[in-house]
């Protein structure tokens, strides 16, 4: 049985508080009673320490413990009243009740409360026949007494039992829901999963399909230009030139089909490896000094709450700033730097290029439009500071949560 036995602490620490105070309050009681007969109620505190003791920790598991576990502190009740301390009973009663309303079920809670009830009821009648008898004139207050007390007891072990059970109702309600959010995390990932092997499944039929079938079209065009090239040499150039248009469009396929592979590639990558990319194959293009920072102010925030639809622009954005800076700019250096908080991601973009006035055709024609449209549609902020031969800086910042569109420039 020992082996079998599961202690769980109160899931509701301020319940654990109103125990002590409940206590507290009982031996406080006790000191004052022992103050005013001189005597130390050593006992009465043994009882209210061994009570809180056994508060800190609930078993759980077979009935038979928590049966064991409740008489034990009924029992210890009862010894206190042994000693005369009636008047703190009906407070020990409610700290069993709201024990029991963690270990027992429904129906547990309702038989816990009627013992209770029962045994506060004769308790008090017991004290009532005592008293009535050096008192009897005052008999029949003491009885509407005892009537008014096992009332208040009765709704006290009421809503006890109705604080508890909607406290439990609600733990196990969060609990589901938060199974349930796991669970559809899971599923959306799947479906992600399930969506990435369809579209490879579908590059792959179209690359079966259309470049197969150009190559085997190249293939036979190839096959007769060789076979006529010694005796009738004239017709061979038609089946060449065929060759030649079915091997651009070849090409073409291809080039969709590696295309299409980027774009899904780009989507299950993080915003780390997205912008990495792109950094990179600038930089390998063109020679140009490429600086890239990406910098998370929270920790635990950053990529992970960065949406696949800001990815996208900021990814698009860097694209066409650092065509421009290939273009335009006559640069040999560019830094690029992302600043993720748990509000906003910002992105920047200095170069030491020549810069340019923003009222001439390159300011006008920068490519701005399109990028000042992808930042409006999230919600955004765009920033553009530059002048002749002092480079260019551009500033975006997107929030994370937020989609009130919002596009300015300087």
């Amino acid at each position: 049985m020992i082996s079998r036995l599961k202690l769980q602490p109160n899931p509701f620490r301020f319940l654990v508080y109103t125990e002590w105070v409940m206590l507290a309050s009982c031996g406080s009681l006790a000191v004052l009673e022992a103050i005013a007969g001189r005597r130390l109620p050593l006992q009465h505190i043994s009882v209210l320490l061994l009570l809180c003791i056994m508060g800190w920790m609930l078993p759980m598991g077979k009935s038979p413990i928590k049966i064991l576990y409740t008489l034990a502190e009924i029992g210890l009740i009862f010894y206190g009243t042994v000693l005369g301390y009636l008047h703190i009973l009906p407070t020990l009663y409610l700290i069993v009740f709201i024990r029991s309303c963690f270990m027992f079920s429904t129906s547990g809670r309702w038989a816990i409360g009627g013992i209770l009830l029962v045994l506060f009821l004769k308790h008090q009648i017991i004290y009532v026949q005592n008293m009535t008898v050096f008192v009897p004139q005052l008999e029949e207050q003491f009885w509407m007494h005892l009537f008014a007390e096992t009332l208040m007891f009765g709704l006290g072990l009421f809503l006890v039992l109705m604080l508890v059970s909607t406290l439990l109702s609600e733990r196990q309600t969060q609990e589901e829901l938060a199974t349930a959010h796991q669970q559809l995390r899971q599923y959306a990932s799947q479906a992600e999963e399930l969506a990435a092997a369809q579209e490879r499944n579908r590059i792959a039929r179209d690359i079966h399909d259309s470049l197969g079938h150009a190559l085997t079209a190249l293939n036979v065009q190839l096959q007769t230009a060789v076979m006529l090239w010694q005796q009738q040499p004239d017709r061979v150039e038609p089946f060449l030139q065929q060759a030649r248009r079915l091997g651009v469009i070849a090409m073409q396929e291809v080039r969709k089909s590696v295309q299409a592979l980027r774009e899904e590639n780009r989507a299950e990558q993080s915003l780390t490896e997205t912008i990495a990319a792109v950094v990179d194959d600038f930089r390998q293009g063109t020679g140009i000094e490429t600086q890239m920072q990406i910098v998370e102010q929270t920790t635990g925030i950053g990529n992970a709450s960065v949406s696949i639809a800001i990815v996208n622009a900021l990814y698009r954005i860097i694209q066409e700033a650092l065509t421009n800076i290939s273009k335009y700019a006559q640069a040999t250096a560019v830094t690029v730097k992302i600043e993720v908080t748990s509000e906003i991601v910002r992105l920047i973009v200095v170069d030491n290029g020549r810069g340019f006035e923003r009222s001439n055709s390159i300011g006008k024609g920068f490519g701005l439009q399109g990028i000042q449209e992808r930042i409006a549609v999230l919600g955004g902020t765009f920033t553009l500071k530059t002048e002749l031969g002092k480079g260019c800086r551009i500033q975006v910042e997107i929030p994370l949560t937020t989609t009130v569109p919002e596009v300015s420039s300087s």
